[in-house]
């Protein structure tokens, strides 16, 4: 088949302004961009969160974080307005109980933007997440100052207040991360 000088320009035409495919982490496919309250989200960084279990470390979930245009360091995450969103694509099955002490002592080893109900909203947040299954996808977005939890699209609740906000961003993005080369990948590969 011979292109005519025109269709051969519309193809590469296309070919050159076609959204870049999708990047793929762990062998999950994490997309460019999403949307959230009707704005569009570009995808910040993605990266692996791995813990070590009797000396081999398991690759626990995917995480990848979206906002309105790049944040490449802490501060301008924690100056961020939003909205932002954290998918969290798990590559292990977990219970319950795993998940809440998993949660509760990464708040207690990584957060380091305190205020007085921390706990209070910390065990709320916690209480939003049940037994997880391989594929599972927990989501968190920023909203204003609202913060929705969500369970593979689903919506499990919401916790109100910027404190809350800037506490859950101090796990990935503070000076304990939850994993140092996470919260690089997360920044898009900056430190």
């Amino acid at each position: 088949m011979k292109l005519s000088k025109t269709g051969a320009t519309f193809l590469v035409f296309t070919c050159l302004t076609s959204p870049i495919s999708a990047e793929v982490v762990a062998g999950i496919d994490i997309p460019d961009t999403l949307s959230v309250s009707g704005q569009t989200l570009q995808l910040n960084g993605a990266g692996v969160r791995t813990v070590t279990f009797v000396f081999v470390p398991i690759k626990a979930y995917v995480a990848s974080f979206y906002s309105p245009s790049p944040l490449r360091s802490s501060e301008a995450v924690q100056a961020s307005p939003g909205p932002l969103q954290f998918n969290f694509t798990f590559l292990q099955g977990a219970s319950q109980g795993q998940v809440t002490d998993a949660w509760n002592a990464q708040f207690k080893a990584s957060v380091t933007v305190t205020y007085p109900t921390l706990g209070q909203d910390q065990a709320e947040f916690v209480a939003f997440f049940g037994a997880l299954n391989k594929g599972t996808v927990h989501t968190v977005q920023f909203v204003g100052d609202e913060t929705r939890i969500l369970e593979n699209g689903l919506m499990k609740g919401a916790i109100p207040g910027r404190e809350f906000q800037r506490a859950f961003l101090s796990m990935w993005f503070g000076s304990v991360p939850v994993m140092s080369s996470l919260k690089t990948d997360l920044l898009g590969g900056s430190s």
